[in-house]
Parts: structure tokens; sequence; C-alpha cells
């Protein structure tokens, strides 16, 4: 069945408009500091730590592919390279899990040491998330 076309009010901008202006506001991946260094550091925790963390608290073995910063650096140098904050994650942790524990974070619904994607509370996340995935 085909999808029907979603309703976009005239002047409204679409959702490729959309990313554009926020990549705008908040810089490119270089100005944010993604740079040959981040690089090679994102290599090297890769190596140390090659699992994800979430996974693995969920005994799941599954390789890690992204390095995630536990603390939201927002830019912050000191906090961008504090190695002791970052954590391997794959995608699926990092791009549903983790954002929902950064906007519950934000809230003030959950504290810095539930960002760790092996929490109790990310833990009980990402089973939830799982089930309604089934």
């Amino acid at each position: 069945m085909k999808r029907a076309k979603q309703f976009r009010p005239a002047g409204a901008p679409t959702r490729q408009e959309q990313k554009r202006d926020a990549d705008k506001w908040r810089g490119s991946a270089a100005e944010r500091g993604y740079n040959r260094r981040w690089g090679k550091a994102r290599l090297t925790h890769l190596d140390r730590y090659p699992l994800c963390r979430g996974c693995d608290a969920e005994g799941m073995i599954v390789a890690a592919t992204i390095v995630d910063h536990v603390d939201p650096h927002h830019g912050e140098p000191d906090k961008f390279w504090d190695t002791d904050m970052w954590q391997s994650s794959c995608k699926w942790h990092h791009d549903s899990v983790k954002q929902r524990l950064e906007q519950m974070y934000t809230r003030g619904q959950a504290t810095l040491s539930d960002l760790w994607l092996d929490s109790p509370l990310a833990v009980r996340i990402a089973k939830g998330m799982r089930c309604d995935e089934a």
C-alpha cells in the first residue's frame, strides 16, 4: 500500500531545509571538533573497547562503531577530550537509547550516571524499546 503524502502547511520548511538549518546552527563536524585528531582517538578507543557497552549489558556481543561522549560536550574541549567519559556504542544504542537518555537528562529526569549505556535506566529503556519493535 502506498504511503499517504504528509501534509505540510504552505511556507513551512521541508525536512531537508530543517536539517540544513540545524547544521548551520550547530556548525560542521570539523567545527565541532571531529577532525583528524578525533579520528585517531576514536579508532584507538574502539580498538581498546570494541564491543557496544549497551549490548554487552544485555548479554549480547555486538561490535561498536561509535564512540559516544557520555556527558554531552556542547563544544566544550575539556568535555570533548575527557576519555574517561567515552563509551563504545553500536548505532542502535547511540541513535535510540542514548538519545532518549539525553532527553531525560535535559529535562532533569536522569542523572549523568544514567547516561552510561550499561546503567540500569539505559538497560530498562533498551529492553522496552526492543519490546516495542517486536
